[in-house]
């Protein structure tokens, strides 16, 4: 009976050994960087003593129960573009907005969020400064993705537009072939476990299965945050407030137009200037009056301080003159 199980534990880890190899050849046809695994799964062998014979045998018997399922195979583009309808795509965008009723285009933006099935990931809205912006991660449906990067143009003025695509189908697939065949492992293993008598062999393997099924959870958790990132696109969207929007001004043809457009540009950007200084006078007041007293009173200090010094050296003026007339008389006397 022990020989029976150890040929049967044996045989598993062939097969884990085997279609390791074989999920690694399959996945090679796709196109990002596939996830190594760890060497706990290749050396558990090293703790059973087996025949020869029970090696040799087992193989074919092993692979006929556990077939390993193939890769998928790249099928047609889909869309009419180039890629493939199995792929695995993540698309991700960047967009910035601005409008003149901030209050309007942000609530736009929220209804066409809601109507493409999709929501607010983070938001925030700064109320700073003269204008107001908000910066916030929209997540929605992959289907849409194209739908509300056309139809945010429509709430308000798009200033920059860039979007991504992350191909990950080698490394999704790699990691889908490697959790069944570590869930395969994990039934053997349990199969195994029922028909073990030895208390040694009993906690190999039950080692054997807790390390199976740790690999088993961290590539579990793996594809589900891949399909979170496939199946749910992010967009980057930035709208601010603007008094003016952006344009894209037209070549002057001539001198003249050139130098009209030029002094009305800077007759424009002096009137904003002025506008500008108004508003924040009007805003700060109250610590320009501030300035405006202290300086008053440095300067009436430094006023009083100047008097003062000008009739203290207009004193010893008179004093000298009558030292001089007091001395004149005394030399009449002796002459």
């Amino acid at each position: 009976m022990k020989k029976k199980v150890f040929a049967l534990l044996a045989a598993v880890l062939l097969l884990s050994l085997a279609a390791c190899g074989g999920n690694a050849g399959g996945a090679a046809n796709q196109t990002a960087s596939s996830t190594p695994m760890d060497a706990a799964d290749m050396n558990t062998s090293g703790n059973f003593d087996m025949p020869m014979g029970a090696e040799m045998g087992w193989d074919a018997a092993m692979a006929e129960e556990a077939p390993m399922e193939p890769s998928p195979s790249p099928g047609t583009a889909s869309g009419g573009g180039n890629i493939p309808a199995d792929a695995k795509m993540i698309y991700t965008a960047d967009m910035d907005l601005e409008t003149k009723e901030f209050d309007a285009a942000s609530q736009a933006l929220a209804d066409l969020v809601d109507e493409l099935g999709g929501y607010f990931e983070s938001r925030s809205l700064n109320q700073g400064g003269y204008y107001r912006s908000l910066s916030c991660t929209v997540r929605v449906p992959a289907e849409n993705f194209r739908a509300l990067l056309e139809r945010a143009g429509e709430t308000a003025h798009v200033t920059n537009c860039s979007d991504y695509l992350d191909n990950v189908s080698e490394a999704y697939y790699d990691q889908e072939a490697r959790l069944s065949t570590q869930r395969t492992k994990l039934e053997r293993l349990q199969e195994l476990l029922s028909k073990a008598e030895n208390m040694e062999d009993i906690i190999t393997i039950e080692s054997a299965i807790s390390e199976t099924e740790l690999q088993i959870e961290y590539l579990t958790g793996s594809l589900r945050k891949y399909d979170s990132l496939i199946n749910y696109s992010t967009v980057n969207l930035y709208l601010r407030e603007v008094y003016r929007l952006s344009t894209d001004e037209e070549v002057p043809v001539t001198f003249g137009q050139r130098f009209v457009s030029a002094f009305s540009v800077g007759f424009q950007r002096g009137v904003d200037g002025l506008e500008d200084f108004a508003i924040s006078v009007a805003r700060n007041w109250m610590t320009l009056l501030i300035w405006a007293v202290v300086l008053v009173a440095a300067v009436l200090f430094l006023r009083s301080r100047v008097k003062r010094k000008k009739a203290e050296r207009s004193v010893p003026v008179p004093a000298q003159a009558e030292r001089r007339e007091d001395k004149e008389p005394e030399e009449k006397k002796e002459d």
